[in-house]
């Protein structure tokens, strides 16, 4: 055989699966010569020559096969896995390994020691007595049963046992409902209530598993008597790891009320924001999905609204301080858990900014391997409609319905038989139009797509986590989207034994495009159906019900929408981070961070100038439906955070005690610079540069700012504050079963003045272990029993502005003095140099418990919560000519109580299924005012001491009048009261309804929030339902919402269950119709109006697949799931008043509907 031969030969050899096809072209060429000569050669030596040819062919063949079973592999591990070892071997010969998870347990240990081992000798040795085998087929290694030859069958047959024996825990108690399985064959047993089990016909020495839920699965040889088998208690739950403040602690060992919630429970869900995620997964975390736009994100709650204004828990994002906005921007594929610091003892580690939780994100990092990298692609698409669209009536019932109203006021009808029919036959749609608005106005179907891929690795030196998203989501409003793409990645690196490094960068684009007006939804719900949409000549309607509307054509929503204006919104955010931990000695532990975060802001609106519209029947023009002037708004902002923190922690054990200890301190700081640009008068709707516009003083637009307030726009402002932190924890167990806790946090705040910038906020908390002890020792239904107790201080700074103790000037006034101007400044509101922190004192108490082998886990915490020295505008300083500054005035309290309950468990040997229950009751008032018993502060709402937050504030209603003795009898309300009117409560006696009958009537704060959460899997399929409820709340509606016709609007098709003449319910859904300028009786604020806002919703709804391994395999993949999710599906409500309203949406005048989603989704993991 010559060296070409040999060369190819070798080649070849790195694919032994085909041998006959890798064949060199030169060797077929030489065996072909071969053949050639011994049939040229006489017959004597015939054999002889086959014989060698023979010879020649087997060598040739054993020399392909000897290189390819010839790869060696070099690895030594103890308690490696089966999935570890497989992945060095593809890592060191190429090869890939493809197994059935039914026949090979991936997670079974064994102690490897391979030095330049041949690759069979290592497959021999890992399927040893296992009744596997393996087969190399070209680059890949299939493992698979043992084939059984007939001969083989008889006499296994015939030498098969009876198998019997006993299941215990470590501690020798029988585990009932133990599963025993035959590996790799259909046989199954489980245990008795003693632990006793059997099998028959089993093979001799075939290998058994026994696995029970929370115990580490053990796997024996059969034989006929096994006697008592001992499984562990898997301790990885015990040991499970908690991210709370500036570090981690054993689940075990926490003593305050912490809630984690993991990637598991968020992921597969196409939201598009973190709080919509969040949603019924955690007692105590409320989140109000408020319906709004593309841009609209979730509220979040923790423990109730405790503070008269913003209740917004904080938010830590790897270590580092994140907004609201951050935080919903976040992708929930990159979350690897969420903690969710409730009282003050854990919550108090962050001292000025924890009094309303905290929540503190981990994303996903790298995790233990071999350094190969993971590849992750997981993407879903759907589509949006609505939860559900307010039903106005058709013009027909509108027509008739509007006649009725001005009868009850004592006016002729407006629409004559003809006219109303006209409407229903659609016979002259020019003049009697049926226009459904929310139709025409609404898109149908808008997409939603979202995609991530990840690439992860994790070797012994380094580890990085790399993800890329693009998310777009349409509008229910035509012309408008979301576009958001995300970009994070986490490294770390060991330097050596003591010192490692990591780095942090995260970056987003929010793009919210708008190519058209605005859709405004009061205009919306004010339109009526006997407007036409558009006239038959394509020009925008302007006659309604046989006569013009100037008024309501005015307020064409569809006309707004297509030529009004267009804007748009561009959010760009930037962290980098740079971390390290350095362990010079064993037990102690320093950790570093430097972040630098930028957000970058651009909104643009331009309105346009609008023609004015023509009259249908005259054809002149409606002066009035005219825009003039149009206008460009535009805001630049940019705000960049700075913050350095360290902190060490040293820890140490002797005997049965342990003490932990941590000290750190932190700088933070914050620019924020705005530019407000305002200009109107462009010369056409073309030219939409700043520059274009008008430069007379009275051409300059006024804008808002963050807070609200009116700015002009040729303004800038610059905002800094800084705060420096110094805090420490301190932790003590004895014998893991008593367990102590402290914190103490100061902090120094720019908000204040210099004299009161310092406060120091401690906590105390302890923990038993009551399972722990010996008198519990026997009590077997036990698992696991600890009692918490907390106490401790946390603060507020956010609430008090910017300035609010030094004089803000604002420019670019005029005075005029004897008729000349001069240009002059203004005070912008009154300081006050006495103001400081808000605090909060928590006290809680909490059970934690498991039984029932741990399938059941049931936490339950009990808090009261006290609100102080919260900053409010104090009220009565009719003398004060500026704005009157914060005050530490008021206070509230809060209690609540917490359940979260959790049972998992299997049924036969694939079923595995958990329920997940979990409430939380609320009740708060208001304690203190600063002296004052009340404070009005909106259209509804009232602070009143005893009262809780967000109170109704009105009459309170008593039905309705059934007749003229009614009205007479009862205290005088108005002249135009009438039977068919709400009848109002007389709370002082004093014979008239007036002011002084206002009460509370009510609240918006939910008293019970529950959710309910079901998962199941069967082999490869999986189904969970997430629920969310609440209950014992009230929601208010009026204006075009709640009043029938209000502003000429249209009318709601309940309100056809009306108190009539022909019908003198006093109990009748709602009153006699009335317009709401004949009849402002029955628009009064009352708890009439006041509706249940208690519902039920089924949050999610996710049926997935996930293919079998050996598919997976084949398809170059190592998992694939598809699955199919539907957000909102279903929704209950308790009013059936309100079956046209999303419950979520709050009181008012109604808007933007809830959304519900229905998608298709796949992750793929190479």
């Amino acid at each position: 055989m010559d060296e070409t031969t040999n060369k190819a030969m070798k080649t070849n050899a790195f694919n032994p699966g085909e041998v006959c096809p890798s064949l060199s072209a030169k060797f077929l060429q030489i065996m072909n010569s071969v053949f050639r000569r011994v049939i040229g050669t006489d017959k004597n030596n015939i054999l002889m020559r086959v014989n060698l040819i023979i010879i020649i062919m087997t060598t040739c063949l054993l020399q392909v096969s000897a290189s390819g079973f010839a790869q060696r592999i070099t690895y030594s591990e103890r308690n490696a896995t089966l999935d570890l070892i497989f992945r060095q071997i593809k890592k060191q010969t190429g090869y890939k390994i493809l197994y059935s998870d039914q026949n090979v347990n991936g997670n079974f240990k064994i102690n490897v020691n391979f030095q330049n081992v041949p690759l069979t000798e290592v497959l021999e040795t890992c399927l040893k007595n296992s009744g596997l085998t393996y087969e190399i087929d070209q680059k890949n290694i299939v493992i698979k049963q043992t084939e059984i030859t007939f001969l083989d069958k008889l006499r296994n047959l015939l030498s098969n046992i009876d198998v019997k024996g006993k299941v215990f825990d470590e501690s020798g108690k029988p585990l009932p409902g133990a599963v025993i399985k035959v590996k790799g064959k259909g046989q199954a047993a489980s245990t008795d209530a003693a632990g006793n089990f059997h099998l028959s016909n089993v093979e001799e020495n075939a290998v058994l598993t026994i696995s029970f839920i929370g115990y580490i699965t053990k796997e024996v040889t059969a034989t006929k008597d096994l006697g008592t088998i001992a499984l562990e208690l898997d301790n990885a739950k015990l040991e499970e790891v908690v991210v709370v403040g500036y570090g981690t602690q054993k689940k075990t060992s926490l003593t305050g009320a912490v809630a984690t919630i993991t990637a598991s429970q968020i992921n597969d869900r196409p939201v598009t924001s973190m709080q919509n995620a969040l949603q019924g997964v955690s007692p105590g975390l409320t989140v109000i999905q408020r319906p709004g736009d593309v841009s609209s994100v979730g509220t979040i709650t923790l423990r109730g609204r405790s503070n008269l204004g913003s209740s917004a828990p904080m938010y830590i994002i790897d270590g580092v301080p994140a907004t609201s906005t951050q935080f919903a921007s976040l992708n929930p594929n990159d979350v690897e858990s969420i903690s969710v610091l409730k009282d003050a003892a854990s919550a108090s580690i962050y001292g000025s900014r924890a009094a309303n939780g905290v929540l503190v994100v981990t994303t996903k990092r790298g995790q233990g391997g071999d350094g190969t990298p993971s590849i992750e692609l997981n993407t879903n698409y759907g589509i949006q409609s609505p939860t559900r669209l307010p039903k106005y009536t058709n013009a027909t019932d509108y027509a008739t319905l509007y006649n009725e109203a001005l009868t009850n006021a004592g006016k002729a009808p407006l629409y004559s038989a003809a006219q109303i029919q006209k409407f229903a036959d659609g016979s002259d749609p020019d003049n009697y139009a049926n226009t459904d608005w929310y139709k025409l106005a609404l898109k149908k179907n808008p997409k939603q797509s979202n995609s991530t891929v990840s690439i992860s690795s994790a070797g012994k030196a380094t580890n990085y986590y790399f993800s890329a998203s693009y998310l777009n989501q349409e509008s229910l409003v035509p012309n408008k989207d979301q576009n958001r793409y995300t970009v994070n990645l986490n490294a770390d690196t060991r330097i050596n034994s003591m010192l490692k490094i990591g780095t942090i960068i995260s970056y987003y684009r929010q793009n919210f495009d708008t190519r058209g007006g605005e859709l405004n939804w009061t205009s919306l719900n004010r339109l009526t159906p006997v407007l036409a949409a558009r006239q038959s000549d394509g020009s925008w309607g302007t006659i309604a019900g046989g006569a013009l509307s100037s008024t309501l054509a005015a307020d064409n929503v569809l006309r707004r929408m297509a030529e009004a204006g267009k804007s748009y919104n561009r959010n760009n955010y930037l962290q980098t981070a740079a971390t390290a931990v350095l362990t010079p000695v064993k037990g102690l532990s320093v950790n570093g961070l430097v972040s630098l975060k930028t957000t970058n802001t651009n909104s643009w609106a331009f309105t346009n100038t609008m023609d004015p519209l023509i009259n249908f029947i005259t054809k002149a023009p409606l002066t009035s439906t005219a825009v003039t002037i149009n206008e460009l708004k535009e805001k630049w902002g940019k705000v960049q955070n700075f913050l350095v923190q360290g902190y060490a922690d040293y820890q140490y054990t002797a005997g049965n005690h342990f003490a932990k200890i941590m000290v750190g301190a932190s700088q933070e700081s914050n620019i924020t610079r705005y530019a407000y640009l305002g200009r109107k008068n462009f010369p056409n709707n073309d030219m939409t540069t700043i520059v274009s516009g008008s430069s007379a003083a009275e051409d300059v637009s006024v804008l808002k700012d963050d807070d609200n307030n009116d700015i002009l726009g040729n303004s800038t402002s610059d905002l800094e504050w800084a705060m420096r932190s110094f805090f420490g924890r301190f932790n003590y167990s004895f014998k893991n079963r008593y367990l102590l806790e402290a914190n103490l946090r100061m902090d120094y705040s720019s908000r204040f003045d210099p004299a009161y910038r310092k406060a120091v906020f401690p906590s105390f908390s302890a923990g038993w272990r009551i399972s722990q002890e010996e008198f519990m020792k026997n009590i077997s239904w036990i698992n696991d029993l600890k009692l918490r107790g907390s106490w401790g201080s946390l603060g507020n700074q956010d609430a008090v502005p910017l300035g609010n103790y030094f004089s803000l000037l604002n420019l670019g006034y005029s005075y005029s003095f004897d008729g000349v101007p001069y240009d002059g400044v203004s005070q912008s509101f009154g300081v006050n140099q006495l103001a400081t922190w808000e605090k909060v004192y928590m006290t809680n108490i909490g059970l934690d418990f498991s039984t029932l082998k741990g399938k059941l886990n049931v936490t339950a915490d009990y808090y009261i919560k006290n609100s102080k020295d919260i900053l409010i505008k104090p009220t009565g300083r009719s003398t004060y000519a500026l704005t009157p500054p914060f005050e530490n005035l008021g206070s509230v309290r809060n209690k609540g109580l917490e359940l979260n309950l959790n049972y998992n468990d299997m049924i036969g040997n694939d079923f595995k299924y958990t329920i997940g229950v979990n409430l939380s009751k609320i009740s708060n008032k208001i304690t203190g005012l600063g002296g004052d018993n009340s404070r009005t502060h909106d259209t509804y709402y009232i602070d009143q001491l005893g009262a809780s937050v967000g109170s109704f504030y009105g009459y309170q209603a008593e039905g309705l009048f059934k007749d003229a003795a009614d009205v007479s009898s009862h205290a005088f309300q108005s002249a135009a009261t009438g039977p068919g009117d709400i009848k109002y409560k007389d709370l002082n006696g004093d014979g008239k309804i007036d002011a002084t009958d206002r009460t509370v009537i009510g609240n918006d704060v939910p008293f019970l929030n529950y959710g309910v959460s079901l998962s199941g899997s069967y082999k490869g399929f999986s189904l969970e339902i997430l629920t969310y409820g609440v209950a014992n709340v009230k929601t208010y509606f009026d204006s075009e919402a709640g009043s029938p016709f209000f502003n000429s609007a249209g009318i709601k098709e309940p309100f056809k269950n009306r108190w009539t003449k022909e019908n003198p319910d006093p109990n009748a859904e709602f009153p006699r119709l009335l317009r709401s300028q004949d009849g402002p009786q029955n628009t009064q604020i009352s708890s009439f109006w006041l509706f249940s806002g208690s519902y039920f919703r089924v949050r999610g709804l996710t049926l997935g697949y996930t293919l079998p391994t050996l598919l997976t395999h084949n398809l170059k993949a190592q998992s694939i799931r598809f699955f199919v999710t539907a957000n909102n599906p279903f929704t209950y409500m308790a009013d059936k008043r309100l079956a046209d309203y999303d419950p979520e949406s709050g009181s008012g005048r109604g808007g933007y509907p809830g959304v519900k989603t229905w998608s298709l989704g796949a992750s793929i993991k190479f």
